[in-house]
Formats: structure tokens, sequence, C-alpha cells
């Protein structure tokens, strides 16, 4: 058997004391409630937003409902999209020459 250390824990006292906590009277926890913080809250009220904006939007496409300004904002766009196209191409050309 090897040295005792002077103030060092032999196995008794470390059994004793193992022994007094596992005896002791039993923790009684607080019943919990779970709160929820407020950024949680609020991302949870933007999805349900989005949700029911995309519901809406889907209905409206399933029973083809298209308002007199959104097909005339889709031509609109689509003219600005091919003459942007065009002015692009002549950009090119003209960089391509060398001008």
């Amino acid at each position: 058997m090897g040295p005792v250390l002077q103030g060092a824990p032999t196995a008794h006292a470390l059994l004793l004391t193992a022994t007094l906590t596992t005896k002791t009277a039993p923790v009684v926890k607080a019943a919990s409630t779970t709160k929820l913080s407020t950024g949680a809250l609020v991302a949870a009220a933007v999805a349900a937003l989005l949700i029911v904006v995309c519901l809406v939007w889907a209905a409206a496409r399933w029973w083809a409902y298209e308002p007199r300004w959104m097909v005339s904002l889709r031509h609109c766009v689509a003219e600005a999209s091919w003459r942007l196209s065009g002015t692009w191409e002549e950009f090119a050309d003209w960089l391509r020459l060398g001008r």
C-alpha cells in the first residue's frame, strides 16, 4: 500500500460522503412554465401571415383571377425587358468593334 497523504480523503470517508449525499430528501422541482420569447412570437406571426398570403395567392391563381393592372404590368415588364436586352446587345457590339 502506498503512502497516505495528509488531508487526503480515505476510501471510507468518500464512501460515507457518497452515501450521505444520495440519501438526502428528494428535490422537488417547481412546475416549469415555458414562455416563448418575443422574437419567437414575432417569427410565428410572420410565418402565419406568409402562409395566409400564399393561400390567397394560390386561390386567385386557381380561379384565374387576374386584375387588369396585373395584365398591364406584365406586358410593361416584358416590353422593358425586350428593349433593355436590345440596347445591351447594341452596346456589346459597339465594344466589340473597338469604338
